[in-house]
């Protein structure tokens, strides 16, 4: 591109004119400069490692601990199912006898131990009972709580 600039009478007001054109035409022409780069920012991974570690470590003492809670709760529902049938074959041995069912006999059982509780009329009927509860499959002990009430 040229410029013709044989119709101006050379001022002083040429010279600048003439530059301010040139100038942006020069501007015109230039790239918008690139954006400053990203900054960087720098993670601590062994910081982030080791907390990870440590909630893993977390997670699998947690599971271990529920899993233990479970398996201590079935282990003892076994125990309590034990402890109630054999209470209840207590209950029919006392139930089969002619004397001993008219008495009022409650029966608990715990780890092979049962304890009769209630009443009855005569010591002999306390030692049948406590006698046939010892018959009993699965009983190693008998804690006889019967009470001598006359009348009952």
């Amino acid at each position: 591109m040229s410029l013709d600039f044989t119709g101006l009478k050379r001022s002083h007001y040429a010279l600048p004119i003439v530059a301010a054109l040139a100038l942006g035409l020069a501007a015109c022409e230039e790239k918008p400069a690139p954006p400053p780069p990203a900054p960087v920012v720098k993670v601590a991974p062994k910081k982030d490692e080791a907390a990870a570690k440590a909630a893993a470590e977390k997670a699998a003492a947690d599971k271990a601990a529920q899993e233990k809670a479970a398996e201590e709760k079935t282990a003892a529902d076994a125990k309590a199912k034990e402890n109630a049938a054999l209470a209840d074959k207590v209950k029919s041995a006392l139930a089969a006898d002619k004397v001993l069912r008219k008495m009022t006999v409650d029966v608990s059982a715990d780890d092979g131990t049962v304890t009769l509780f209630g009443t009855a009329d005569t010591r002999a009927h306390i030692q049948k009972a406590e006698k046939a509860a010892a018959k009993v499959a699965g009983v190693k002990s008998v804690n006889n709580q019967l009470k001598l009430v006359a009348g009952s």
